[in-house]
């Protein structure tokens, strides 16, 4: 058995249904086109109170132009008249923006798998059904693998071809929700895991990892940080524990065989750069020797909702530095000083710093690992370019090396890097 994961465009539905054969299971996520097709309509029934017929009808088209059946075309009709009604009433309900985006952004993820199955004539399957969460006392959702893989050894048997919407889960009461970051991914591997697939593949819009020929899962992981790749870390973690090979193949390009994740090595060490974010730096004595403020420090930002890139901290415990996106800096300010404010056992002398405008160049691969010289060789190059590091950081593993520089020397770093 083979799982496979793919990101639907109308002109790669033909091709993606000649990979459905027999023994695979497909897990099938929209397009980011239609998803902002389908967010811009609820922005304008929810936030702006207006109706959204014209993009529920952009919509309609853009999954009745992938038709090839009356049964499918029936099936758009209904599925779009569903959601529509269903936004019309959302507008005078109390109800959270996200459950609304969550249950309009799974039914997108049907109307997908359905162009998909129109062609494989396979077994389709509702991803809700399949990822089952759980809600902690916080409110914040949590995979449950064990209520998951018995629905998944439940439903997904058989030798047909079985094509699954992909990316969302259901809670025990009922209410779909995101199954994390690029969920679709993630889904695959975790179907894999459970029913000990041969093979994951993910046929991405990109050439592989980087084109490379093959990548150890810790270095993907490291890859798959950035921004730009193609699928999410966290669908890396199931195919891993479970032993289970990753093929990264390009949908576009058939004469790329693909770049395969396992516990091999790397053929090259790859290069990685990151733009659009600020650095701040907290640096004061309220630092200096006190058990808990690192935790206490990003607990906060957790809470604010600010993800966090890079974290750099000093030995002596007197400064901590991270990156955060810049739409986000001022968010993550301000509940830094409302720490240090709040909490009457710190000194008052602990100043927060903002660098604007930099961005982060990684190294990273297994050919670091006990090789001596290999940070030297980094700073060296970029310091006989003239480009000064801000901040910087190893992992223990040595697996990878980041630097922060400012964002207008991030692409001469990294090309000097590669």
């Amino acid at each position: 058995m083979i799982v496979k994961a793919f990101v639907l465009k109308q002109r790669s539905i033909g091709k993606i249904a000649s990979l459905c054969a027999p023994d695979t299971i497909a897990v099938i996520r929209p397009q980011r086109t239609i998803e902002g097709m389908f967010r811009e309509a609820i922005r304008k029934t929810i936030q702006e109170k207006q109706s959204a017929g014209e993009d529920m009808e952009a919509i309609r088209k853009y999954f009745l132009d992938m038709a090839v059946n009356p049964a499918y075309v029936q099936m758009v009709e209904k599925s779009i008249d569903t959601i529509s009604t269903y936004l019309r009433e959302a507008m005078y309900v109390q109800t959270s923006s996200v459950a609304i985006e969550d249950y309009v952004m799974a039914k997108c993820a049907r109307l997908c798998a359905e162009a998909v199955n129109q062609h494989v004539q396979g077994k389709l399957l509702d991803g809700t059904e399949l990822m089952i969460c759980s809600s902690d006392s916080k409110g914040e959702q949590h995979f449950d693998w064990n209520a998951s893989k018995e629905q998944i050894i439940a439903r997904c048997q058989g030798n047909a071809p079985l094509v699954i919407s992909g990316g969302y889960g259901r809670l025990t009461s009922g209410y779909v929700v995101r199954v994390g970051k690029d969920g679709a991914h993630l889904m695959a591997a975790l179907i894999a895991a459970v029913l000990k697939a041969t093979t994951i593949e993910f046929h991405v819009e990109a050439h592989g990892v980087e084109g490379q020929e093959a990548i150890t899962y810790d270095e993907a992981a490291h890859y798959c940080a950035s921004d730009r790749a193609p699928f999410s870390s966290y669908a890396i973690w199931p195919a891993k524990n479970a032993g289970i090979p990753i093929l990264v193949k390009d949908i576009e390009d058939d004469a790329f065989e693909g770049t395969l994740i396992s516990t091999g090595s790397a053929h090259k060490t790859a290069v990685l750069s990151d733009k659009d974010l600020d650095l701040v730096t907290v640096y004061g004595t309220g630092l200096l020797g006190r058990v808990g403020m690192s935790g206490a420090i990003f607990s906060c930002l957790a809470t604010a909702g600010v993800n966090v890139r890079f974290i750099a901290q000093t030995s002596s415990e007197y400064s901590i530095s991270f990156a955060v996106r810049s739409q986000e800096q001022e968010k993550a300010q301000a509940a830094i000083r409302g720490l240090f404010k709040d909490n009457p056992l710190l000194p008052l002398d602990d100043v927060v710093v903002l660098n604007q405008a930099v961005g982060i160049v990684t190294v990273f691969g297994s050919r670091m690992r006990n090789l001596p010289g290999t940070s030297a060789a980094v700073y060296s190059k970029l310091g006989e370019a003239g480009i000064n590091i801000i901040a910087s950081a190893q992992g223990g593993e040595e697996l990878s090396i980041s630097v922060v520089v400012a964002a207008e020397d991030v692409d001469k770093a990294a090309s000097l890097l590669q």
